[in-house]
C-alpha cells in the first residue's frame, strides 16, 4: 500500500509540474505576442491547478495550498516575462 501511495504521490507531482507553466508555456508559444487577457488567464489558471494539485497531493491546509499555488505561479511569471510572456505589459 505504502507503495502504492508513493507512486501516486509521484505521478501527481509530475502532473503539478506539467499543468504549472501556463504562462511559460504562453511566452514559449506565442512568442512576443501574449496578450494581457492571455497573461491574465494563463495567471489564473496556473494559480488555480497549483492551489488544488497542492492542497490534493501534500494534504495543505487552504491557507498553505493558496500560499504553494502563489510561489510556483510567481516564479512561473519570473520566467514566463523573461521568456518574453509580459510584452503586453510595456515593461
Amino acid at each position: 500500500m505504502k507503495h502504492a501511495l508513493l507512486a501516486l504521490t509521484l505521478s501527481g507531482s509530475v502532473v503539478m509540474s506539467a499543468l504549472s507553466g501556463c504562462v511559460t508555456t504562453a511566452a514559449i508559444v506565442k512568442k512576443q505576442d501574449v496578450k494581457l487577457p492571455l497573461l491574465i488567464g494563463a495567471v489564473a489558471a496556473d494559480l488555480i491547478v497549483t492551489s488544488i494539485a497542492a492542497s490534493q497531493i501534500q494534504d495543505y491546509s487552504y491557507g498553505g495550498s493558496l500560499a504553494t499555488g502563489l510561489a510556483i505561479t510567481a516564479v512561473d511569471v519570473a520566467v514566463g516575462c523573461v521568456l518574453g510572456g509580459c510584452s503586453s505589459l510595456r515593461l
